[in-house]
């Protein structure tokens, strides 16, 4: 069963209607939609309408997604202790948590970048953790690709809230092999088997904000529960990214050869470490 998301909106959808177009696409570029125009409104579905006052306004704004319910419009947004935003790229939307995105958006997409990432990481199979879960591209790409089942875990309630709004995220509320977890993925592991997974893609916040998901104690903690020569991609960033004056990949690579990963190999163009856990 898929999941319905409401009629989604951009500067770029708002102004083709504008512009006198009737074909537009309101899930943010996965198909499109015939609108029917009643004077100043346009009929967006068989329950919602917009009007063109709303349109204007939206047709102003090229970095935010809007959805209409209940012919109210909204900001794909929510404000909390963070400002959590759906924000649109070429490609499929990215999330950005106060101002900062989520995903890579320089010469890639964020469906893009997925891909990519599990090319090299070279899932086809098996278990998958899924540490950092995030509008959940990461475990519906691994479940296209044959994952017998992915565990996602998510730390925050208000990034679910926006994947949940998100189009490109349905399969990840749809199919029953793609398992969500809300929790600080430093203590959720604990709960898992010994060896259980083949694969483990860790790909979390920037280090100023989840410096625990970067440490010794993690790295142990993910090797416990990787099987031997199961494999792992970790998001890294710049090999010269700094914090605080310290060179984080060299750190990231010397604790996790000291948890016991090996074959450990920097991609450029993912910004990424694959490793495989040793054998016992």
């Amino acid at each position: 069963m898929t999941q319905n998301t409401p009629p989604m909106l951009t500067a770029e959808t708002a102004k083709s209607l504008l512009d006198g177009k009737n074909r537009i696409s309101l899930d943010l570029g996965l198909t499109e939609t015939t609108i029917k125009q009643t004077n100043t409104t346009y009929l967006l579905d068989e329950v919602e309408t917009i009007e063109i006052g709303e349109l204007e306004k939206i047709a102003q704004d090229q970095r935010s997604v809007y959805f209409v319910d209940k012919k109210t419009v909204y900001m794909a947004a929510i404000s909390g202790k963070h400002f959590y935003k759906l924000a649109k790229t070429s490609g499929a939307p990215t999330l950005e948590i106060d101002g900062i995105r989520m995903h890579r958006t320089k010469d890639t997409t964020p469906e893009r970048d997925t891909l990519d990432k599990l090319d090299i990481l070279g899932l086809r199979h098996g278990k998958v953790l899924d540490t950092c879960m995030g509008l959940g591209y990461t475990a519906v790409q691994a479940h296209e690709y044959g994952a017998e089942y992915v565990i996602s875990i998510e730390y925050e309630p208000n990034v679910i809230r926006i994947a949940q709004l998100n189009p490109w995220s349905r399969k990840l509320f749809s199919e029953d092999s793609l398992f969500k977890l809300i929790g600080d993925s430093f203590y959720v592991v604990d709960v898992f088997p010994t060896h259980h997974f083949d694969y483990v893609i860790h790909d979390p916040p920037r280090h100023g904000s989840a410096g625990h998901l970067y440490g010794q104690e993690f790295y142990q903690k993910l090797a416990r529960v990787i099987k031997p020569g199961g494999r792992m991609f970790h998001y890294t960033g710049e090999p010269r990214s700094r914090y605080r004056g310290v060179n984080l990949q060299k750190g990231i690579i010397k604790r996790l050869r000291r948890a016991g990963f090996k074959e450990l190999e920097y991609h450029p163009s993912v910004m990424g470490v694959t490793c495989a856990m040793g054998t016992v």
